[in-house]
């Protein structure tokens, strides 16, 4: 019985459980809908977390996010070794303390930093990967290891989409600048037109 019971928690311990649900928050469709990313096929070559970063600063408001979610994301960016991500890298979790972060965000009240960081949840640009008791940590077993914290994954799963809406951000913007300046020539030869013609009448 003790020698069966011993298999038993061996088995357990080797197993690496993913939880979906948040510790101590509401499940909504949104945030089981977001789980489609984390097994989503990511680039083979891996994503520069810069280049994505600054390709999500173009698409912000294409993709729901406002610009001081971006500053919370790329501090949790800042938080992981390496500067390509996927590929190779196999982890792809964070999990600073909610301290940590704050102070990569330059004091930023912990209140306002968890507020933005539940933004980037709802847009599904990461995903919250909870330990039982809500802590942010990761444990080793031999070889392998299970981290809680936030998981990265959906922003590399999205990086075409982030893409593809910072190409029509920039198409969009484009177009705007060369209407104002078209405008603004418009603008200018009436002005012309206009004197011209007070200036003819008065003769």
């Amino acid at each position: 019985m003790i020698r069966g019971a011993y298999r038993f928690v061996r088995v357990i311990a080797k197993m690496t459980y993913v939880p979906i649900t948040p510790f101590r928050r509401t499940v909504n469709a949104a945030c089981l809908a977001h789980q489609q990313y984390a097994a989503a096929d990511l680039p083979p070559q891996g994503v520069n977390k810069y280049e994505i970063l600054r390709e999500l600063t173009v698409a912000r408001k294409q993709m729901g996010i406002t610009d001081r979610e971006l500053a919370v994301l790329q501090a949790l960016l800042s938080f992981h070794p390496n500067t390509v991500l996927g590929g190779n890298a196999d982890v792809l979790l964070v999990y600073p303390s909610n301290a940590a972060i704050c102070e990569r965000l330059n004091g930023m009240p912990c209140s306002t930093m968890r507020r933005h960081l539940a933004g980037l949840v709802d847009t599904g640009l990461i995903l919250r990967r909870d330990s039982p008791n809500g802590k942010r940590f990761v444990r080793r077993h031999g070889g392998d290891q299970q981290a809680f914290g936030f998981d990265l994954t959906p922003l590399l799963a999205r990086q075409p989409e982030i893409c593809a809406a910072a190409e029509q951000t920039r198409a969009a913007e484009h177009s705007y600048q060369r209407l104002r300046r078209a405008v603004s020539l418009m603008r200018r030869d009436l002005a012309g037109l206009a004197q011209f013609g007070q200036q003819t009448r008065a003769e």
